[in-house]
């Protein structure tokens, strides 16, 4: 009986010379993967600031104690992101409130300083002195998150900078100012850096609207002591302050979530400087909801302002491994 012809499987590989392709089309994709994160990262930041550069105008129409509008609408914000939350189908944990903790805090405090800055010093000093942010960002991205900006980001950011102060020079404010108003907006500057820097480390264990009702729950508690010791009391809002808490609430609450978003897509380096576009946009607001003029020289520095930051959006900031460091 004639043998069968024994089977043999065999496995067919792909050619030599195909397989650099293959790995080729793999990391392309990988990197237009990441090229549209950074896009839609970017697009969120600039986002974000529309929407926060409306606070100041809001807070010009309140009437009640300073301190008492913070907690209330630190209040309603949260109830706004715990209904986004619940429309995401996610839930908030005890675990996430404690790794929320450090910036909620910041966020708190920060916003304390920054009334207490503001009551003290001129809306000038204010806004050049917040400015100087992205001075401490650039150096703690350098060293806690690796980014290494193109030499054209630190020329855009100069020329921005000299945008600001000459909008802000401009703007014809005549508020008096004093040292310790001008030390409590540098306070209020370096903790806003911080809880940049917090928010961008929690980023990488929380989805952003989880870690963004975290801290604004940690927050609303956290100004409620300093509400009623400060003021005696907690102050309810009615008629139309209650309007302008939700407003505040969802507007600026929706540029901060908006934010947090970001940065998980977009370096420190380019949040921070994006955020000088608030010294452009938050004028138009005030020119359109409360009848504040825009003089010559102002609209010439956020002109300036604009197309800088425009050009840094734009410009490369390398990031590098240091977890061999």
């Amino acid at each position: 009986m004639p043998s069968r012809p024994s089977r043999t499987r065999r496995w067919y590989a792909p050619e030599p010379e195909t397989v650099p392709i293959l790995v080729r089309e793999r990391r392309d994709a990988m990197v237009r993967l990441m090229r549209d994160r950074v896009v839609v990262g970017r697009g969120a930041a600039v986002g974000a600031v529309a929407f926060m550069a409306v606070g100041p105008s809001i807070v010009k129409k309140v009437e009640m104690a300073e301190m008492a509008f913070v907690f209330w609408r630190l209040s309603a914000a949260a109830a706004f992101y715990a209904l986004v939350l619940v429309l995401v189908g996610n839930r908030l944990r005890w675990e996430d409130l404690r790794r929320s903790m450090v910036g909620g805090l910041l966020f708190a405090v920060n916003l304390v300083f920054f009334i207490l800055s503001m009551r003290r010093t001129s809306a000038v000093n204010a806004v050049v002195i917040a400015s100087m942010q992205p001075v401490l960002l650039l150096a703690v991205g350098y060293r806690l998150f690796g980014e290494r900006p193109h030499r054209s980001v630190y020329i855009g950011a100069a020329v921005a900078f000299g945008g600001v102060v000459v909008a802000m020079a401009g703007s014809g404010a005549n508020e008096v100012a004093t040292w310790s108003g001008d030390l409590l907006a540098v306070a209020t500057t370096v903790l806003f850096a911080a809880y940049y820097v917090v928010s961008k480390q929690a980023r990488a264990e929380l989805d952003s609207t989880t870690y963004q009702l975290s801290l604004t729950v940690v927050a609303a508690v956290a100004m409620l002591p300093i509400a009623l010791v400060a003021e005696g009391g907690l102050a309810v809002p009615s008629g139309e302050n209650w309007v302008l808490v939700a407003a505040m609430a969802v507007l600026p609450g929706t540029g901060h979530l908006l934010t947090n978003f970001a940065h998980g897509h977009v370096t420190l380096t380019q949040m921070s400087l994006i955020q000088l576009l608030f010294t452009a946009v938050a004028p138009l607001y005030a020119w359109w909801l409360v009848g504040e003029r825009v003089v010559g020289q102002q609209a010439v520095g956020m002109a300036v302002v604009m197309t800088a930051l425009a050009f840094v959006v734009t410009r490369p900031v390398g990031v590098v491994d240091l977890s061999g460091d």
